[in-house]
Order: C-alpha cells, then sequence, then structure tokens
C-alpha cells in the first residue's frame, strides 16, 4: 500500500510549541506501517511553530516577512525532530520543500515524480512541507488553499496514493462546528461532495493552522475524482485504528 499522511499543524503545534509528544508517537505508528512494506509520504506543517519556539515567541506574527523567517528557522529544527525521531526507528527520510506552483508545467511534475519514486524505492519516506520562504501566499490568511491541504492532494495525484489520511484535531466532518456544538453528527462518509457538504466545512481555524476543515473537503474533491480515498481523522487516535475503521473517522470515497 502507499499511503499520503498529512499531519496538520493542530497536530504538530501545541501552546505555539513543537508537539513532540504527540509526534513521537505518529512516528512510531508510521514506522510500524513502513516496516510492513507500505510506501509512506509524509506532509508536515509545524515550521513556523518551530520557529516560533526558537524565538520564544507566543503568538503568531502577522507580518508575512517575519513568518517567512520564522519558517526558515524552523524548518531546519522540523526535520532534525523528525530525523531524531525516525533515526530511533532506523528509518531513513528525505526533506522536499515545494509550492503549489512546481505542479503547473509538466517538467516540474516529473521531475517531482522521479525524486518521490525514487526515495520510496530505496525505503526512504519523503517529509514534505510548503517552501514558505518562496511561497508567502501558503502564510496569508485570506489564502483559499492554506495549511498544505492542497499541497497534499497534489502530490498525491502525481505519485498515485492511495489512501491519503488527514490528521487533524477532529474526528472528522460534522454538521455542525464540533468545537462550539456540544453535540455534533459526524458524517461518517461521503459519496458525493456537493454544495450541501462544502457547507458543513467550517472556516474556523486554531491559533496556528489556516486549513481548517474546508481545505480539506476541497482536497478531498480533487482527489476522489482521481479515484483516490481521503481518510479526515483525529490524530490523537492511532494510525492502525484509522486505516481500520476501529474509530470514529470521515472517509470520502473515490469515484469510480
Amino acid at each position: 500500500m502507499r499511503v499520503l499522511i498529512k499531519i496538520g499543524s493542530a497536530l504538530t503545534n501545541k501552546n505555539n510549541r513543537f508537539n513532540y509528544e504527540l509526534i513521537k508517537e505518529k512516528v512510531k505508528e508510521i514506522s510500524e506501517l513502513h516496516r510492513e512494506n507500505n510506501e509512506i509520504v509524509i506532509v508536515s506543517s509545524g515550521a513556523v511553530a518551530c520557529g516560533m519556539e526558537t524565538e520564544r515567541l507566543n503568538e503568531r506574527p502577522k507580518e508575512i516577512l517575519k513568518l517567512q523567517l520564522l519558517s526558515g528557522e524552523g524548518q531546519a529544527i522540523l526535520m532534525k525532530r523528525y530525523e531524531e525521531l525516525f533515526g530511533n526507528e532506523n528509518i531513513r527520510i528525505a526533506q522536499v520543500l515545494l509550492t503549489h506552483h512546481n505542479f503547473d508545467t509538466t517538467e516540474e511534475k516529473e521531475a517531482i515524480i522521479k525524486i518521490l519514486n525514487a526515495y520510496l524505492e530505496q525505503k526512504i519516506i519523503p517529509i514534505i512541507n510548503e517552501n514558505d520562504l518562496i511561497n508567502k501566499e501558503e502564510l496569508e490568511d485570506n489564502k483559499l488553499f492554506p495549511d498544505n491541504d492542497i499541497l497534499a492532494a497534489l502530490v498525491a495525484k502525481e505519485i498515485k496514493v492511495n489512501p491519503v489520511i488527514i490528521l487533524t484535531d477532529v474526528d472528522g466532518l460534522y454538521k455542525s462546528n464540533p468545537k462550539t456544538n456540544n453535540n455534533p453528527e459526524l458524517v461518517e462518509e461521503v459519496k458525493c461532495i456537493d454544495e450541501d457538504i462544502k457547507k458543513m466545512a467550517q472556516k474556523d481555524t486554531n491559533s496556528l493552522g489556516l486549513g481548517g476543515m474546508y481545505s480539506k473537503v476541497i482536497a478531498a474533491e480533487m482527489l476522489t475524482k482521481s479515484g483516490i480515498d481521503v481518510i479526515v481523522a483525529n490524530g490523537n487516535n492511532k494510525l492502525k485504528d484509522i486505516l481500520e475503521n476501529k474509530i470514529e473517522r470521515t472517509i470520502f470515497k473515490a469515484k469510480n
């Protein structure tokens, strides 16, 4: 199985710091899947939070240049931590920084596919993040598709993974906002992403994440049209339980 796991900022960040303990657990679970001869690609947020931790900032800056600087500082720390954690599991990783614009031309797309496939053939886990130093759109609050959701979809389509697992801090898509509604109803399976489904996707964000559920639904729409199932689930649950449908989650079913 070739699977892409997207770890959003709602999980990589805790109180404006890198959520080391949670990511440590996710790395162990991913390593177990990897040792079972599954091919794993990771798309991970967290660079800005690592930069904030380095500079001891308690609030996310609004200035784009400052966010770009924090991203550059934090990306090195983010990869160092992943390298350490996966190194403990005797698994090699590689950093891949991309922007949405890398998918604009056939030549660049072919290069991305070739590189990622080569890493996977060598049993190396590619860890992908948005190149915020170049693509400042990722850092703008009014950007429609932030927090790596669409980037994950673009990568998944090109290297033909199935499924895509988007890990966040809620159990999936709800009919109402689970952070304000005490008894929200979870949508467990979506076979058709229509306007009603899109309206359910809240645009609320946490203090560090920019994506919200809406961009996850848009990503799922892109992927299901390409024959790829998408699972949106709470990253506090175990990956195997998510994959085996042992916990509540939302699965967006691929179109045949």
